[in-house]
């Protein structure tokens, strides 16, 4: 009989319970949550030096339906107004209830911290270089770099404090690990934010180019060397008047490449600093061209007047 029952007396214990937590809901409490900190109206001739707390935590008074609401939803905010900052002190407390609007019933009893210590600057902007700090590849075997990777845009206007900006030479782009690469690499990477709160950039993020292809080693025959710089009085007569030289590169790249793209010369000024009577001559080669060997190594000579 009493088995036959259960249902009843289940409902009834969930009805009393629901009307207990109603009950009880409907009194008044305190509770500390974490509140987003806001500026506002930010001046346009001075900036942040020092970062404020991203939260501040407020001690609230209101029944219990209000603060579990507040809890969930969690849209409060501490505004402070950007003229405030150029005092350098915030007492929060003081202008506690100025800085924060809050539903009907909710009271804000105090705030910690305290007191915001602020220190700002006169505002400045500053274009400077982006720089990949941490790029780390391996590639497939005969496969490599055509060239240097390639940031578009190449560098990024900084907005922020003088004092701040005036120390900043260059500005980072998050580290990028790939492995096994025989394709080329586009992709868009973000700016790392260095400086949270206190250095804005007019950009997020930034095209990255790492240009790769399948490499070959080549070489570049009969190129002539030139003495450089010789005064018209001297001669200097050299035993080879060419050299050839072994190269490697991109498989593409090396076929856009005739031997008028390279050159070889030898300074007047380093044979009179030379003792030995062999100097080894100045190759010129594009700028994805790596210099693998030179033939001969270097070159015997003699001066004459």
């Amino acid at each position: 009989m009493l088995k036959g029952r259960s249902h009843i007396l289940v409902g009834s214990l969930l009805v009393a319970m629901a009307f207990w937590f109603s009950v009880t809901m409907s009194g008044s409490y305190r509770a500390s949550f974490d509140v987003l900190l806001d500026v506002s109206r930010m001046p346009e001739d001075i900036a942040l030096v020092s970062p404020l707390p991203e939260t501040v935590n407020v001690l609230f008074q209101a029944d219990g339906w209000q603060l579990l609401f507040m809890n969930a939803g969690k849209q409060l905010t501490f505004d402070i107004p950007g003229e405030r900052l150029r005092a350098g002190v915030i007492h929060t407390n003081r202008a506690l209830n100025e800085m924060m609007q809050l539903p009907q019933g909710v009271t804000a009893l105090r705030v910690y911290p305290e007191t915001l210590f602020v220190k700002v600057d006169r505002f400045m902007e500053k274009s400077v270089p982006l720089r990949l700090t941490e790029l780390r590849m391996t590639f497939k075997e005969g496969f490599g770099l055509v060239r240097e990777p390639e940031v578009t845009p190449d560098s990024v206007v900084l907005r922020g404090a003088e004092s701040v900006l005036r120390e900043i030479e260059s500005w980072p782009i998050e580290s990028r690990s790939y492995e096994d690469l025989s394709l080329p690499v586009a992709e868009d990477v973000a700016l790392r934010d260095s400086l949270p709160g206190i250095v804005r950039t007019d950009i997020d993020n930034v095209s990255l180019f790492i240009p790769i292809e399948q490499l070959a080693d080549m070489w570049i025959r009969d190129i002539q060397v030139e003495v450089k710089h010789l005064p018209d009085d001297r001669q200097v007569l050299l035993e080879r008047q060419s050299i050839d030289i072994s190269v490697r590169g991109g498989v593409n790249v090396l076929s856009l490449y005739s031997s008028d793209d390279f050159s070889a010369e030898i300074d007047f000024e380093a044979i009179l600093a030379d003792n030995s009577g062999s100097i080894v001559p100045t190759v010129h080669i594009p700028a994805d061209v790596k210099l693998l060997r030179i033939d001969p190594p270097s070159i015997r000579y003699s001066i004459r007047r």
